[in-house]
């Protein structure tokens, strides 16, 4: 009996190795890597009284995490602009900060006119699922400058540190008078 089954089993394997050397060599076609990446959630964030809005933004994250942004933007003033910062905040899936990276264009915009501009983030952002964009500074071709209120300035940042660290080593005594200064 053994005889017998031994062939056929040694038959039915042969005819079988094809198909599992097939499997091994072409696995189930899986998509490009750029096909499996969610999107990431673009929101504009209007800033109050900015010379400058936003119209439209675009920001696509590849598989190693460097996202691309592309903006389109319209000077509402009626004077030219030769520098805008629109700062881009990058948040997790949880809505957590991740980071945040400048975008900055020295591409004069003339006079209630609009223009397109394209940056690359700082660094890979893998776990980005959201991207905010607004308008931070705005620099005028009269030599006139706009801030958004609230946006960072690194001037004031290190003037604040450095107050800070003159109380903790002088005291109140110390503070006043190197705010005299």
């Amino acid at each position: 009996m053994t005889t017998r089954v031994l062939p056929l089993l040694a038959l039915a394997l042969i005819a079988a190795w094809p198909a599992a050397v097939r499997a091994a060599v072409n696995p189930v076609e899986q998509p490009p890597p750029t096909e499996r990446i969610p999107p990431l959630k673009v929101t504009v964030i209007p800033q109050a009284n900015a010379p400058v809005t936003i119209d439209e933004l675009v920001a696509k994250r590849d598989v190693d995490g460097n996202i691309e942004v592309s903006a389109a933007y319209r000077n509402t003033e009626r004077k030219a602009v030769t520098a805008i910062r629109i700062r881009f905040d990058i948040l997790d899936p949880f809505d957590g900060p991740l980071g945040y990276f400048n975008g900055v264009s020295q591409a004069g915009v003339p006079a209630l006119k609009s223009t397109t501009s394209s940056w690359n983030g700082d660094r890979p952002y893998p776990l980005s699922s959201a991207i905010h964009a607004r308008v931070t500074d705005v620099a005028f071709a009269d030599g006139s400058y706009w801030q958004a209120p609230d946006a960072p300035n690194p001037v004031i940042a290190a003037e604040h540190h450095r107050l800070l660290q003159v109380y903790r080593d002088g005291g109140v005594q110390a503070l006043l008078k190197a705010l005299n200064e």
